[in-house]
C-alpha cells in the first residue's frame, strides 16, 4: 500500500516515526520540523479530520499525534481534543464528535471501526494554540513508539467542494441556534 493513502496538505518526513503532526491553520513549512512521519494542515472538523485519521491510521508505525499551530475558524484543533477525549455519537444515524464546537463535527465518510482505533490506538498531544517550534519539536522528540496491531486498508472517497451539501439543513440549523444565542 502507498503511504500516505489519501490526499492533503501535508509534506512526509521519516515514515519509520512513530509521530504525525497536525498544524492546524499554521504554515507547517515555516516550523522547520524533523523527526515526523507526517506533518500538514487541517482545517475542518469533519472531511479535515477524516484525512488525518486515514493517514494516521494507514501506518501502523504511528502511535501519536500532535495537534499544534494556530486553531482554524471551523475548531478543527478543539474538534480533534472532543473526539479524543469523548468519542462519537451515532444518533441520528450521523457520527457527530461529543462536545465539538465546530458547525458541522461529523464523521461519516469512514468506517465506525476506523474511528474506534484511532481513539484506541492513537495518543493525542494538545498543542492547540502552540506555534514555538521549539515547543513542538519537544513534544515530536518525546513521543516513543508503542506497538499498535497491523494497520488495515483504509480508503477514503473523494470529497469535493459539494461535499458538505449533504449536511447544509444542519449547518442552517446551528447556525440559526448560535445567532440566538448571540
Amino acid at each position: 500500500m502507498v503511504w500516505p493513502v489519501t490526499s492533503g496538505d501535508y509534506i512526509v518526513g521519516d515514515p519509520e516515526s512513530p509521530v504525525a503532526v497536525v498544524t492546524l491553520a499554521s504554515d507547517y513549512r515555516s516550523l522547520n520540523l524533523k523527526n515526523y512521519a507526517i506533518c500538514g494542515t487541517c482545517f475542518t472538523e469533519n472531511f479535515g479530520i477524516e484525512k488525518v485519521i486515514v493517514n494516521v491510521l494507514s501506518n501502523q508505525r504511528i502511535s501519536c499525534l500532535i495537534v499544534c499551530g494556530k486553531e482554524s475558524t471551523h475548531f478543527a484543533g478543539q474538534s480533534l481534543l472532543a473526539l479524543a477525549e469523548n468519542g462519537v455519537s451515532a444518533f441520528g444515524g450521523s457520527r457527530k464528535i461529543i462536545g465539538s464546537e465546530g458547525l458541522i463535527p461529523y464523521l461519516d465518510e469512514i468506517p465506525v471501526t476506523a474511528i474506534s482505533r484511532f481513539l484506541r490506538e492513537i495518543e493525542v498531544i494538545d498543542l492547540v494554540g502552540i506555534t514555538d517550534p521549539t515547543v513542538i519539536q519537544q513534544a515530536i522528540d518525546s513521543c516513543n513508539g508503542k506497538e499498535r496491531s497491523e494497520a488495515p486498508e483504509l480508503s477514503m472517497p473523494e470529497i469535493d467542494e459539494q461535499s458538505w451539501k449533504k449536511y447544509e439543513s444542519e449547518v442552517k440549523k446551528n447556525v440559526m441556534s448560535k445567532i440566538k444565542k448571540g
